[in-house]
């Protein structure tokens, strides 16, 4: 599950439990929202109650970072205590391009579950493959694990 919360110049997001693919369409309607708005110039990640995220949830996070780096110059904040979790993260150079912090960050602000989607197959196909592409384009480590899964879904939805 992934909840959010605005503040004044910030958006919140919040991965509960395990976070997978089918659940990155709303989240990508919200990035969408929230970065034609000029207002909103910070997202803090808040990983603490994640079990699991799968790529197509790191993908997004990557676009995340890709956008408030080259709209804001700063470096996009992910709270994360999962070892796991900062196992996948840090082998995949996160730890480069986010600012990762190893704590819960006890933000006292109320969130909101994001709307329910029912997305067709394709909708969900394109998701997933920008979402690996933000993520194989976001360091060399990702791009030498991802790359060929990028090429692998494009083929794939100009046979569909």
């Amino acid at each position: 599950m992934i909840r959010y919360a605005k503040t004044e110049h910030c958006l919140i997001l919040r991965f509960l439990g395990e976070v997978r693919y089918t659940e990155c369409a709303p989240l990508n309607e919200l990035l969408n929202e929230i970065f034609s708005d000029t207002v909103i110039n910070s997202v803090l990640i808040d990983l603490t109650q994640a079990s699991s995220i799968d790529s197509t949830g790191l993908g997004l996070l990557a676009r995340i970072n890709n956008h408030v780096a080259d709209k804001f110059h700063h470096k996009t904040v992910i709270f994360s205590t999962h070892p796991d979790i900062n196992r996948t993260l840090q082998s995949m150079a996160f730890d480069k391009v986010f600012v990762l912090i190893n704590r819960d960050p006890s933000l006292p602000v109320e969130d909101l579950a994001l709307p329910e989607q029912n997305p067709s197959d394709q909708e969900t196909a394109k998701v997933v493959l920008e979402a690996h592409k933000n993520l194989a384009n976001l360091n060399d480590t990702t791009w030498l694990e991802f790359s060929a899964l990028v090429k692998a879904l494009e083929k794939e939805q100009k046979n569909s």
